[in-house]
């Protein structure tokens, strides 16, 4: 997984991916410490929006377009690991386009920073066919890595 985050970090485009666990528990800290592990910055978005009042008023309108907009904002570091997504992903469940988007969101960015999203296993999402950079891994199943 260093190896792999070092690569996603390194492309020129798809510069985002994501990482799918089928527990939530012990994601954010399996998160936190990948980002130790390769020097990148550890966004939890639940825990952002629980902080700022402002986020969490702004819940409802807030699209993948504006995820992904606030990591490019808050972005400290070249790499930034994201997890607490599934809360926003519920909020999109009312726009039937929004699991298509912000899969497309991450397989077209090519912004800084590079992201790792560590997201529950979501069905929609693992079997979309991503086929804009086929050179590219976009979606990793956490049992198919090595532990850290």
């Amino acid at each position: 997984m260093v190896e792999f985050v070092r690569g996603v970090s390194a492309r020129k485009r798809g510069r985002a991916c994501i990482v799918m666990t089928h527990e939530y528990h012990g994601q954010r800290d399996w998160a936190t410490r990948l980002a130790g592990l390769t020097d990148a910055e550890h966004i939890d978005l639940l825990e952002l929006f629980h902080k700022e009042k402002q986020l969490a008023y702004d819940l409802a309108p807030f699209p993948p377009e504006g995820l992904f907009r606030l990591l490019r904002d808050r972005a400290a570091r070249d790499v930034v690991i994201v997890s607490g997504v599934e809360f926003l992903k519920a909020s999109w469940s009312g726009s039937p386009n929004s699991a298509e988007e912000f899969s497309a969101r991450v397989e077209t960015w090519q912004d800084d920073p590079a992201l790792v999203f560590v997201m529950q296993y979501d069905k929609s999402i693992a079997e979309r066919p991503f086929h804009r950079f086929r050179q590219y891994t976009f979606v990793v199943d956490q049992r198919e890595t090595v532990a850290l």
